[in-house]
């Protein structure tokens, strides 16, 4: 693993958190970069700021907010079980933005391929592309959650280093197997946008439907390999250091509980925090908040136990129906130790070489409507996508 993009905290930073924090705070379980990377031991969580705000103009000082949410982060008192943590520093900004993009997909790529975990601290959103491209040649089908109040995907337009998802939409190879965005608003995604996600058999969640069931999201994340979550997608009175806070977005609460569902995924690898700017945030209230949602994923990690469903084993219910409209029977499984749901998927004929099923996560909601003789759309679009 290399070091050469990475520059430690401070020696002067660190003891000023000695200094400020309880004896049993997340910073006593973290060892600090200084120069080197331990060869020798594999942590179970690395956690890497990016100092990099010349996206656009709007974004200047978001190359501050790693530093600042440590401050926070390690004066959080540490989940009951305890985890090793290795704190790589921050990657400074390179003399343009591609050579930080870079410097980032150099520093992740490593640590990913040795099954570690990242969080990851920005910075503008713009490096959420590099964080996907870290995943190369790691994953051939990759599962991404992206959490932002806004979307855009203009496929008919050349691409351009002026928003994420088309480049990681049309990044040659193409590896990714499903994006699903999270919180988005209405009134700020254009027509295009919704149509590219159809087609693609992409899928989007509107804020509104996340009102009163985000657990409805935990399915989506418990095989994703990646998140990446815009502070934009919070509304403003819960995180004012933002560009242009929204009156409405995600509440804290729900933010929290989005990012343990996360921790708590059975594969995910990387864990992007972008858009907070400390200029903006005049009571540090949001710095705060973006290290309560990271202390939440690192509680969801503690209780992370994956499971996966094999027939005949005795830890799952398995429930078999007939729909009307479709020839295969509809297969369920629902897990005795933590209830989650999962459901088969047949191959389609056209890959008949395939033995077996896939089998996705799912929600108890998906259950409930093929009882009522609906197919769910996570069959549907899981289906098409193996064709």
């Amino acid at each position: 693993m290399s070091s050469e993009y990475l520059q430690g905290l401070s020696k002067n930073t660190i003891e000023q958190l000695a200094s400020s924090v309880n004896a049993r705070s997340l910073f006593y379980s973290t060892e600090f970069f200084e120069g080197s990377i331990p060869i020798d031991k594999k942590f179970d969580l690395y956690i890497l700021g990016v100092n990099e705000d010349r996206f656009r103009p709007a974004f200047s000082g978001c190359k501050d907010a790693p530093d600042t949410v440590r401050k926070e982060l390690y004066s959080l008192i540490k989940p009951r079980k305890d985890l090793s943590i290795f704190d790589l520093g921050n990657i400074l900004p390179g003399a343009s933005l591609s050579d930080t993009y870079f410097a980032l997909t150099q520093t992740l790529a490593p640590i990913l391929k040795q099954k570690s975990i990242v969080i990851l601290i920005g910075g503008s959103q713009d490096l959420i592309a590099a964080q996907y491209q870290a995943f190369q040649g790691i994953n051939s089908n990759m599962q991404v959650v992206v959490v932002d109040a806004k979307a855009e995907v203009k496929m008919h337009e050349q691409v351009i280093e002026n928003n994420y998802l088309p480049n990681i939409i049309s990044h040659e190879p193409d590896y990714l197997f499903n994006l699903t965005q999270v919180g988005y608003q209405g009134y700020y995604v254009e027509p295009e946008t919704y149509d590219a996600f159809e087609k693609m058999n992409f899928d989007m969640i509107r804020l509104g439907s996340l009102r009163g069931n985000i657990q409805e999201i935990e399915p989506y994340l418990r095989d994703a390999q990646m998140l990446a979550f815009s502070l934009q997608a919070i509304r403003g009175s819960d995180a004012m250091g933002q560009i242009k806070p929204s009156p409405n977005g995600l509440t804290g609460e729900e933010a929290c509980q989005l990012t343990r569902y996360a921790g708590m995924g059975n594969d995910l690898r990387c864990a992007g925090f972008f858009d907070l700017n400390p200029k903006e945030d005049k009571n540090g209230a949001s710095a705060l908040l973006l290290a309560q949602m990271i202390w939440y994923f690192i509680d969801g990690l503690t209780a992370r136990r994956p499971d996966y469903p094999i027939a005949e084993n005795k830890d799952y219910l398995i429930y078999r129906m007939i729909v009307s409209n479709l020839n295969e029977e509809l297969t369920f499984y629902k897990s005795t130790l933590n209830d989650r749901w999962w459901m088969e998927i047949p191959y389609p004929h056209e890959r008949s070489k395939h033995e077996g099923k896939f089998i996705v996560p799912c929600s108890y909601k998906d259950y409930l409507t093929a009882q009522n003789n609906e197919i769910p759309d996570r069959w549907i679009k899981t289906f098409q996508k193996l064709v």
